[in-house]
């Protein structure tokens, strides 16, 4: 499996991999640390608990070794996928991505980007595809190779059954990783496709979401039916490890599912909602024309934003304090509350480029709107984060 590269500063992250953790870290590749989560030594057990049967048929003379054979497989695995997700880092790096870790876990693996600063565009959906796509390509062809070398060892021997799990296990690793449904590599490449004719890489998401729910189902439906059509009952092993999978499958397609719809509620979110009209007042400005100042737009009265001696805002003007001193001659400065951080936007702005801009200025409390140098809207950053939260 891949992580690919977040679409933008403000998408939230691709959804978390089941097992996924800090583990033993068996060097760096690319500039990125290469992980082992622990849950991988469960993983290995498993496979060879699984395994181990087999070789023990084959060889039946290599009594106890067959279990070391099969933990051998298991590296042989953990070797496949480690390739696999080199392939994901070597192509992002070569479209200019920056790895930002491997790791490998009880589910297989996946490889981390750091997130790109570039704007959505049709190259950027197709270096995704092509991201995507390269790591099942890479054990296929593995698979493939190791195919053509199987004939050259002698059938049985130890290096003939690791050469053939090696075989077995790139050919079902690149076959199964290319269907189309996320949290698999073929589903991000079918999100691709979708970013690449909707415009939109959330859409994209929702539906290869989807597709991976429908394979997380057909996975069960086949290691449940599949024996019965032989004539056979299902083996509680198989159907347990699929369920387990399957159950993987699903959860990390519910979540990716559950981020894009609410990335894609930021993409459409319309600024309007809380933007109100403001104006600024200098240092000095006299209070009566501050407070019968109305906004010739949407005939409302707008804030006030005080500018300090310098020229920089420094502070609103609590019309409720103020509305008895109507003309005494009064200041604005006077009727002020300190305005806290802030930041400035267009008056363009939208919902994930201003989100884009508070991960520069995480503090920030208020977004004060410039239509060229003059002040035309204020945003309260809570009353904007509570109703894009409700959209």
């Amino acid at each position: 499996m891949v992580r690919v590269p977040e679409q933008t500063s403000s998408e939230p992250a691709p959804a978390a991999t089941p097992g996924a953790s800090q583990g033993l870290r068996l060097g760096s590749v690319l500039g990125a640390p290469v992980l082992l989560a622990w849950s991988w030594f469960i993983a290995a057990g498993v496979i060879a608990v699984l395994v181990s049967p087999w070789v023990a048929r084959v060889r039946p003379d290599l009594g106890w070794l067959s279990w070391v054979v099969g933990l051998l497989f298991s590296v042989v695995l953990f070797g496949s996928v480690f390739l696999h997700e080199l392939a994901h880092g070597v192509t992002g790096r070569l479209f200019g991505y920056r790895v930002a870790a491997i790791e490998l876990n009880v589910w297989g693996g996946f490889t981390r980007f750091e997130p790109r600063t570039e704007p959505d565009s049709p190259r950027a959906a197709w270096v995704s595809f092509t991201i995507s796509v390269i790591g099942p390509v890479v054990n296929l062809v593995l698979g493939g190779l190791g195919w053509l070398v199987l004939d050259a060892l002698p059938q049985g021997s130890v290096p003939w059954l690791l050469l053939f799990g090696f075989t077995f296990a790139n050919l079902i690793l690149g076959a199964i990783n290319l269907l189309p449904g996320i949290p698999l590599d073929g589903g991000w490449a079918l999100q691709a496709v979708f970013w690449r004719f909707t415009g939109s890489p959330y859409a994209g998401t929702i539906a290869a979401a989807w597709f991976g729910r429908l394979i997380a189902v057909g996975f069960v439906v086949v290691a449940l039916l599949a024996p019965l059509v032989q004539g056979q009952r299902p083996d509680l092993v198989t159907v347990g490890w699929t369920a387990a999978i399957a159950a993987m499958v699903w959860f990390s397609a519910s979540d990716a599912a559950k981020h894009a719809t609410q990335a894609r509620r930021v993409e459409t979110y319309d600024m309007r909602r809380v933007i109100q009209p403001a104006i600024a007042a200098s240092w000095d400005a006299p209070l009566d024309s501050a407070l019968t100042y109305t906004d010739p737009h949407t005939g409302r009265q707008p804030l006030i934003v005080v500018l300090d001696e310098q020229g920089l805002p420094n502070g609103l003007v609590n019309r409720q304090a103020a509305a008895g001193h109507a003309g005494t001659g009064r200041q604005v400065h006077e009727f002020t509350r300190p305005l806290g951080p802030w930041i400035g936007a267009p008056a363009d702005i939208t919902a994930p480029h201003l989100l884009e801009s508070l991960t520069h200025r995480p503090k920030a409390a208020f977004c004060l709107i410039m239509q060229g140098e003059a002040l035309v809207g204020f945003v309260d950053l809570q009353e904007f984060f509570d109703e894009l939260l409700a959209h």
